[in-house]
């Protein structure tokens, strides 16, 4: 497929962003039990964000290989609010890892507790009737 202006472009980058949503929340299962594992104590943060960055990757190798034999999905309506907050772990996973902070027990304590707050707008989103 040839992309012929920027409209296109921009189009294409719609799409796959909804699929990539689409599949987010089609897997959300797994997110939230990694959520569960993270809050429990059954991993410590460093192993939380290799783990949930690692889910995200093979998520979008899954876009890849749907748009590379053009399939379609439909998504839900709370794809998207539901990928926001993945976006916001992925965020703090990110820095949390670019800057090293696992040694530390204040930092570790701040992440801990991003992550309970993002987990509880999460269920309250996840409640919510749209």
């Amino acid at each position: 497929m040839s992309i012929s202006s920027e409209e296109d472009f921009y189009e294409l980058r719609k799409d796959s962003s909804m699929r990539n949503d689409h599949l987010d929340w089609c897997i959300r299962e797994n997110y939230l039990e990694l959520l569960e594992d993270f809050r429990k104590g059954k991993m410590k943060a460093f192993e939380f964000c290799i783990t949930f960055e690692k889910t995200g990757k093979l998520t979008g190798d899954i876009i890849d290989i749907l748009e590379s034999n053009l399939i379609l999905l439909s998504p839900d309506e709370k794809s998207l609010g539901f990928s926001d907050f993945l976006e916001e772990i992925f965020d703090l996973c990110s820095t949390h890892l670019e800057n090293e902070e696992f040694d530390d027990k204040n930092s570790e304590v701040e992440f801990k507790n991003s992550i309970e707050e993002i987990y509880f707008k999460i269920q309250k989103f996840l409640n919510e009737e749209h």
